[in-house]
């Protein structure tokens, strides 16, 4: 009688692939190397998957679900979108320096794999800071609406912002132990937004914990 399959191993694989994928860059890793640190064959990988290109997105897919998934766009309450739009920074960074190897395959999709493959290859290169953007500018827009955050170009501002988080992670993954010090996600997600931050709540008290924002004169 044949064995039943493993309902848990494309989870081990996804896991173990993740780590191989981080510690050794696209080129480097192996699927011998995947299928060990998964307690397998390299025929359990694949079982499930075509070969280390299918694998490899595969596990983007996964980490980028899974990031989407935990970050949904906060809904402003009193705070307004000052708030909401910290509380947004803030997670973003937090789930990239809690999951380093998650962090490590954008590195290697954005460094290593450029311009190779397939033109989705070069989407998946684009889509997550598209996304990111996007939801940035979704709440600048509301901030502006709802009198928290002054800009003039949310557009603008989103790519501001967003450069200025994925510069952070950068060096975060560059070299960490010199910038650990500095690596505390709601206090880098308040410097940020305080640029735009107007000093109000939605409802139009004062708001302390943005002191510095441009609509605070001294």
């Amino acid at each position: 009688m044949p064995r039943p399959a493993d309902p848990e191993l494309r989870d081990r694989l996804i896991a173990a692939a993740t780590i191989e994928f981080a510690e050794s860059g696209y080129a480097g890793a192996t699927l011998d190397g995947i299928a060990a640190r998964a307690g397998v064959t390299k025929g359990g990988v694949y079982f499930h998957f075509a070969g280390k290109e299918e694998l490899f997105f595969a596990v983007l897919d996964h980490w980028r679900e899974r990031r989407r998934r935990l970050l949904q766009l906060p809904s402003p309450g009193p705070g307004g979108a000052a708030l909401a739009l910290r509380e947004f920074l803030a997670g973003y960074l937090g789930f990239h320096f809690r999951e380093p190897a998650a962090t490590h395959l954008l590195r290697v999709l954005a460094t290593e794999l450029r311009g190779r493959f397939t033109a989705r290859l070069r989407a998946d290169d684009r889509q997550e800071l598209r996304w990111l953007r996007a939801n940035v500018r979704e709440l600048l827009v509301v901030g502006v609406r709802d009198g928290t955050l002054v800009v003039e170009d949310p557009a603008l501002g989103a790519f501001v912002l967003v450069a200025a988080v994925a510069g952070m992670l950068e060096q975060w993954q560059t070299a960490p132990s010199d910038v650990e010090m500095h690596c505390h996600e709601g206090q880098l997600a308040q410097l940020l937004v305080a640029r735009y931050a107007t000093g109000q709540t939605a409802a139009g008290g004062d708001d302390g914990e943005f002191a510095f924002g441009p609509g605070r004169s001294g």
